[in-house]
């Protein structure tokens, strides 16, 4: 199967995307999200300014199938940079992840104080 066929699979089946930037420096690597958010202008700005002199070349995707990551890559690459793609990417998902619960928890905690309110105080009988 092609690059194109399994990067395409990929960014269909994951519920995380993103696209993998590799450097001329062993541990360099640059995330730019695809799904379930894209970059948006302010994200690709900031990316361009940490560009330069850099050597970043696109490799390929990485994404997180159910709670398996998946890759589809342009070029092979060793062990070791294996491993340090996937500690990089679960330290990206984990973020992720703490940020998204973060915003679900305040709105848990209004939507329960909102209940909470709107009880009849047993005071006032």
């Amino acid at each position: 199967m092609t690059y194109e066929k399994r990067s395409a699979q990929l960014a269909l089946d994951a519920s995380i995307v993103v696209q993998i930037a590799l450097g001329d420096i062993p541990g360099d690597v640059e995330f730019i999200p695809l799904k379930p958010q894209a970059a948006d202008a302010e994200m690709w700005a900031d990316i361009k300014a940490r560009w330069p002199g850099r050597g970043l070349r696109s490799i390929g995707i990485i994404g997180l199938v159910g709670s398996t990551p998946q890759c589809a890559l342009k070029e092979p690459l060793d062990s070791q940079q294996m491993a340090a793609l996937a500690a990089a990417f679960s330290v990206y998902t984990a973020a992720l992840f703490a940020d998204s619960f973060m915003k679900q928890s305040a709105a848990a905690e209004v939507a329960e104080l909102e209940r909470l309110y709107v009880l009849e105080d047993p005071r006032a009988n």
